[in-house]
């Protein structure tokens, strides 16, 4: 039992001499007066340096093997202050709150609280286990095998890009609509007047018109793919199947072999037009 609670001990109190250091550096760093936006942000950076490299040294002491999950969190959280102060000066040209002495207590909670909350969000989306390397595997054979139904479609390429092109010029057009019709509403709401209203009237009904077109075209020219790619792999299919031994068919079900010509190949089509 003893030997259990000394090691708690012992991360609580490293624990709370990295806040305190922290907060430390932190507070220094506020007392340092600058000039210019320039030497402001390289205050803020030589901070952000001086803070991260403390935290590790005092967390590598403590724990003597640093996480990965550790180190990004750690790098989060002292890098959070410079990297929005520099935004906020390249957007805005001026100098924003984190910096100044007054609110390092508000910018220590934000920047602490942001960078737990990524942290948990990179563990939740990209943990460091062995599920996630078998994961990784299967995602990775799922893409060996997309690859090869993309070859499968090299007759189709043609068929494929049109239907890319009539996508793309529907959802230009799709973008357009809201901007048109808003301008037609403000048209009558305000001061009426009538070439106004019938340009946006006119090209409202176009791009609308582009939109239905283009969508009509790109789902016409997938079905054509579709179809296309299903009556070669079956033909390919049933060709490799014809070529085999008695054994084989009294090892696989015949059900099975007529899914795999009717579902199967339905699927592997629209993997890549859907």
């Amino acid at each position: 039992m003893a030997g259990k609670t000394f090691p708690r001990i012992h991360k609580a109190a490293a624990l709370i001499a990295a806040v305190c250091v922290d907060l430390s550096l932190l507070y220094a760093s506020g007392l340092v007066v600058t000039l210019s936006v320039s030497s402001h942000l390289a205050r803020l950076w030589v901070c952000a340096a001086l803070r991260c490299s403390a935290l590790t040294v005092l967390s590598l002491l403590a724990l003597g093997d640093l996480k990965p999950l550790l180190l990004r969190v750690i790098a989060a959280y002292c890098l959070l202050p410079a990297v929005f102060e520099t935004g906020s000066a390249a957007l805005y040209h001026e100098e924003g709150q984190c910096g100044r002495l007054a609110d390092a207590r508000c910018c220590w909670l934000l920047c602490a609280a942001a960078s737990m909350a990524a942290a948990l969000f990179w563990e939740i989306t990209f943990p460091d286990t062995d599920q996630a390397a078998a994961g990784e595997e299967t995602r990775q054979k799922a893409r060996v095998l997309f690859v090869r139904v993309l070859r499968l479609y090299r007759p189709d390429y043609l068929l494929l890009l049109g239907g890319s092109v009539f996508l793309s010029l529907a959802v230009v057009c799709e973008m357009f609509i809201p901007f048109y019709t808003g301008r037609v509403i403000d048209i009558l709401g305000g001061q009426y007047q009538l070439s106004e209203f019938r340009s946006a009237l006119l090209f409202m009904g176009l791009y609308s018109l582009g939109s239905s077109v283009s969508a009509g075209c790109r789902g016409g020219l997938m079905l054509c793919a579709i179809s296309a790619f299903t009556c070669r792999v079956k033909v390919k299919l049933f060709g490799a199947l014809t070529k085999q031994e008695i054994g084989f068919f009294e090892t696989i079900k015949s059900g099975e072999i007529t899914h795999r010509l009717s579902k199967d190949t339905e699927l592997m089509g629209r993997t890549v037009c859907v």
